[in-house]
């Protein structure tokens, strides 16, 4: 069977976690895949370390001379790309086994208007030691329009694109003050959804690491993108709006709301309502959200990983986390892996341990 699927994984001195995310890969039941490994320019021998996992010819590798930042890496490894999906995997994260096939699976079957498929995330935090101390799940949901997800303050994950919808909006930007180095998913994803159509699936199908080193630990620089990125994508959208901010956690920073320019224009968009009626287009999706999930009305509703950067462990504690739905590890409804319908690894057919012949328990 001809790949269907690209992986795109950048990567700059990622240290020990590297090997996970590669290995994560390679465990893949859906197996007709590509991985295109972009070098960002690291201090250290990154390729010749994994050299025995690089050598399969699924595998490729670019290294760039200089660290040119994730959008300039990403859009590199795209201009590699053959397959009619792409899905971006960071160095410091993992895929489940079943994560891609019920991507591929899922593809084939939506329409050409739909630009991007994720699922639901599983959220990992780790002290200095690399001990987890904290685990959350954050499901998606559909959007309504570009408003909906512009209020959302969300990303998706993972992002299983399509490759003609990502390159007809010229790949990740990087026309922003710092080039693309930060808040790249966002950005593209603001863009995409001017012209796509996003899909999301009840499938834990990404996980997600939490450490010191995480680029998103820069506060001021993600407080300062997300104003510009909010900005910029309004004004590309007709400048009919002003957007409200609110400073949250240690500094980060989410959009609240959207202010008329005009008294022509409708009343106040708050967070989560629909946008503006006469311009409102309800997203056609071809698969139905599956029974019983439970769609969050906002990302608010489970707390940004990124939102306790730079906090210690007691400091942590005083946020209650863990104590309330959707704070921590399994503690409330549909909060845990394998907690709700279609939310953990085997809950789906084919997706574990002894669900195919010949596999325990078959």
């Amino acid at each position: 069977m001809k790949e269907q699927v690209t992986v795109l994984m950048p990567v700059y001195n990622p240290g020990r976690y590297l090997e996970e995310a590669l290995k994560s890969v390679f465990i893949q039941l859906y197996e007709d895949w590509r991985l295109i490994l972009i070098d960002d320019g690291s201090d250290e021998e990154v390729l010749s370390s994994n050299s025995t996992i690089l050598h399969d010819k699924r595998v490729e590798c670019i290294r760039l001379p200089h660290n040119e930042g994730q959008s300039k890496a990403l859009n590199k490894g795209l201009e590699r790309v053959s397959t009619p999906y792409v899905v971006q995997l960071d160095s410091d994260d993992w895929f489940y086994p079943h994560t891609l096939d019920i991507l591929v699976r899922e593809a084939v079957l939506q329409p050409e208007n739909v630009g991007i498929i994720s699922g639901n995330i599983h959220i990992v935090h780790e002290d200095s030691e690399g001990q987890r101390f904290m685990t959350e799940v954050y499901k998606g949901r559909f959007f309504r329009n570009k408003f909906d997800f512009l209020l959302s303050n969300t990303s998706v994950w993972p992002r299983f694109y399509r490759t003609s919808a990502l390159r007809s909006i010229g790949g990740w930007p990087t026309d922003d003050p710092y080039e693309g180095r930060y808040l790249e998913d966002k950005r593209v994803l603001l863009r995409l959804i001017e012209k796509y159509d996003f899909h999301w699936v009840d499938y834990m199908l990404y996980n997600h690491r939490r450490h010191n080193n995480n680029q998103t630990n820069q506060i001021d620089i993600y407080a300062e993108m997300t104003e510009w990125t909010v900005r910029n994508a309004l004004e590309r959208w007709g400048g009919k709006y002003e957007p409200e901010f609110m400073a949250y956690g240690v500094g980060w920073k989410k959009v609240t709301g959207l202010l008329p320019r005009d008294s022509f224009y409708h009343e106040k968009i708050e967070g989560t309502a629909d946008a503006e009626s006469s311009l409102a287009v309800e997203v056609p999706q071809l698969n139905a959200a599956p029974p019983n999930s439970k769609n969050l009305d906002s990302f608010d509703e489970v707390d940004h990983p990124s939102m306790y950067s730079g906090l210690t462990y007691e400091q942590l504690g005083q946020f209650g986390l863990g104590t309330a739905p959707g704070r921590g590890p399994g503690t409330g409804p549909n909060t845990g892996p394998g907690t709700g319908p279609g939310t953990g690894p085997g809950t789906g057919p084919g997706t574990g341990p002894g669900t195919g012949p010949g596999t325990l328990g078959g």
